[in-house]
Formats: structure tokens, C-alpha cells, sequence
């Protein structure tokens, strides 16, 4: 949805913008950008008739997909009504369209099956907002770690978030600052959200702002998500909780540069804790220009070269 959500900021200047979605509720409406139109179908890459009953109304628009759920056999129907059909991967899944992006830091062997026209991969082609000027980004000092954000996605399905704040609360963690962004879709964390008395301890739901808080944390704590990019691109210090083995070659790649560290015991209260202390400890300056590691090109770029 992040990703998507970027695309529609810069496209819904000039076009109509519609969202295809199997689950709605408020907070999803919130998130996604105004004057946009959100279309909820169920069960959506296994009922491609219907979806194609709704691109025959909107007179075969640009498609853009960007679901672990999608498939050969429905993007081959899709884009037989669709303008031009971009598919959005992290995996390494076969693919029909137009143009495939799959910003990971993987080998990309696989590439060569996936039949497409255009083709962007790595972290090149990240969708990472670029700030106008440089002094926009809010550098880290170095060890002056103070505040921390977390961030599981849209539903930490194994309750990271939860974890995560039983190892703050049972050790006692009161020299740094934490801020948990509730995803959409995650419910698990209302239970805390109404017990929590701890004063270093504070809850928001995610929106559209959620960049400006990754810019002024020290630590970024994060289960692997396309956040990481933007994290890694502001400098932060990212650190990995990885919930989804589909995410391990990327987090790992990027571990092996430098760019992020990776939480690799079991998850227990006094592993983690002691993870948190000895990272908030260590100097918190990268020791390379992350940008210029992936020569991000922006969403804007993106757009230009590729979808217009």
C-alpha cells in the first residue's frame, strides 16, 4: 500500500485514481490520498472476470499490481484490458507485463524468465521519496541515540510490535524514546495501547506523515518492509526484525553492506532488550553515503522514464 500510495500522489495530479482492495475500513480510507476512489472486491487474483468487468468500465487504464497474491495466469488476462500493466515484486515469481520493478538488493538470475518489456531491478529503482534539497534530511549525530520508531507493517502478523514493547516494559528502558506506528491492519496492538503507562512510550496510528517521523528518529526498527529503503536512504540506523522468510535474502544483502542490522536469536524479552542496549550504544554514523550506495532515482523519476 506504501508503494502504491506513492505512485497515486504523484499520478492523481493529472488522472483519476482508483484503488482495488479487498478489505476496507477507516483506516485504510485515511491513508489513501483524497480524490482517489477505493473499489473493494474480494478474493481479488482469483475472480479475474470480475476484475475485468471493472477495466471495460474504466475504458482499459493502467494497471498497477503490487501483491505477494498476484499471478501469472490473472496478470495474462489483465493485461489484455489494461493500458499498460506494471507489476510491483520483492519475491522472485514469474510475471506478465508490461513493466516488472523489483527494487531488492537479490540476484536477479530469475530475471531472464520473467517476461516483460521493461524490467527495473534493484535498489535503484527503491520508491523512495527525495527530499527538494539536501538539508531536508535530519542527520543522526553521532552518539546521540535518543529516540527510536517502530514499525511492523501493515499487520505484524507474529505481533513484533507487541514483543518488542514486552522487552522495553520488562527491562525497563527508560534512557531512549519510543514511538510504535499502528498499521492499518494490525489489531493486536490495541490491547497495549489501552494498558500502556510507561511516559517514554507512545502510539500512532500510520498516515501520511509517517516520513516525518522516520526523519527525525535515531533508530528505525522495522520487520523488513519497503520502509527499509527509505530508512536506509535517510541514514538511519535500520534495525531488522524479520517476520516473513521472503525477506531474508534482501535484509541480509543489505546487511552484508553495512546498510542495516539484522536480529537473528529467538525472540525472548532479554534477547531483544539486550539487542536495543547495545545498538543504542554504538556510534550511531554510517560509514558511507547510503544514497549513493543505490542511486535512488525518486518516484518522480520513476514516473517519468517509465510509466508516462
Amino acid at each position: 500500500m506504501s508503494r502504491c500510495n506513492k505512485l497515486a500522489k504523484k499520478l492523481g495530479k493529472k488522472n483519476n485514481i482508483f484503488f482495488l482492495v479487498d478489505k476496507k475500513d477507516d483506516s485504510l480510507s485515511k491513508l489513501i490520498i483524497k480524490n482517489s476512489t477505493i473499489l473493494l472486491k474480494k478474493d481479488i487474483f482469483n475472480n479475474s472476470d470480475k476484475i475485468i468487468k471493472i477495466l471495460k468500465i474504466l475504458k482499459n487504464p493502467i494497471v498497477i499490481i503490487d501483491s505477494y497474491l498476484s499471478n501469472l495466469n490473472f496478470e495474462k488476462k489483465i493485461i489484455l484490458h489494461s493500458k499498460k500493466l506494471i507489476v510491483i515484486d520483492d519475491l522472485k515469481k514469474n510475471h506478465f507485463c508490461n513493466i516488472y520493478i523489483n527494487p531488492n538488493f537479490l540476484n536477479f538470475n530469475f530475471a531472464s524468465k520473467i517476461n516483460a518489456d521493461i524490467k527495473l531491478l534493484g535498489p535503484k529503482y527503491s520508491f523512495v521519496d527525495l527530499p527538494k534539497k539536501k538539508k531536508q534530511i535530519k542527520k543522526n549525530k553521532v552518539n546521540t541515540i535518543k529516540n527510536v520508531l517502530v514499525f511492523m507493517g501493515a499487520t505484524d502478523s507474529k505481533n513484533l510490535s507487541i514483543k518488542i514493547y514486552n522487552a522495553i516494559k520488562d527491562k525497563n528502558i527508560t534512557h531512549l524514546n519510543f514511538k510504535f506506528i499502528k498499521g492499518y491492519n494490525n489489531s493486536s496492538l490495541e490491547s497495549i495501547i489501552k494498558k500502556n503507562k510507561l511516559k517514554n512510550i507512545k502510539f500512532m496510528n500510520f498516515s501520511n506523515k509517517f516520513l516525518n517521523h522516520l526523519n527525525k528518529t535515531d533508530i528505525f526498527i522495522s520487520a523488513g518492509g519497503s520502509s527499509v529503503w527509505d530508512s536506509v536512504f535517510l541514514q538511519k540506523k535500520t534495525l531488522i526484525f524479520n517476520h516473513s522468510s521472503k525477506q531474508f535474502e534482501n535484509s541480509f544483502n543489505l546487511e552484508r553492506k553495512g546498510l542495516i542490522k539484522v536480529f537473528k536469536r529467538s525472540l525472548t524479552s532479554k534477547n531483544i532488550n539486550n539487542f536495543l542496549i547495545l545498538e543504542s550504544k554504538l556510534n550511531n554514523k554510517n560509514n558511507f553515503e547510503s544514497k549513493n550506495f543505490f542511486n535512488a532515482i525518486g518516484v518522480s523519476e520513476i514516473l517519468k522514464k517509465f510509466f508516462i
